[in-house]
């Protein structure tokens, strides 16, 4: 299902990563993980990822922090990359404003994993 498809993962939970990156490796993904939003900035514009998997709840800066900073890239470089939003609160980061701040897609903690692939794929078009 996602077979060639570079995916980033950020998240500031070590379990958390684990779990996306085993999901989306058996779903076909190459999967790169990395923990806080400034290095998943750095890391996105080196792999170019087709998409990102990223926390919103997060020490220091954010994922609506990390949307922003990919959107403000020069060029076409990422700012098309499509950014799934992952949260435990969804209560605090509701649908309605996660797709309004620039994420493709909402995904509310805990995650099951064949939802994470189906989505993973369809924000890219698989």
């Amino acid at each position: 299902m996602l077979v060639g498809l570079r995916v980033l993962v950020v998240d500031d939970h070590p379990d958390v990563l684990e779990l996306f990156a085993v999901a989306l490796t058996a779903c076909g993904a190459e999967v790169t993980t990395v923990d806080n939003a400034r290095d998943a900035l750095a890391l996105a514009t080196q792999t170019r990822p087709h998409a990102v998997v990223s926390d919103i709840a997060m020490i220091g800066e954010d994922g609506y922090w990390l949307v922003r900073q990919l959107k403000r890239l020069p060029g076409a470089m990422l700012a098309d990359v499509p950014v799934i939003a992952a949260t435990a609160y969804g209560h605090e980061h509701p649908r309605a404003r996660v797709l309004a701040a620039g994420f493709a897609e909402h995904l509310q903690k805990p995650i099951d994993p064949e939802l994470l692939c189906r989505l993973v794929a369809s924000v890219t078009g698989r």
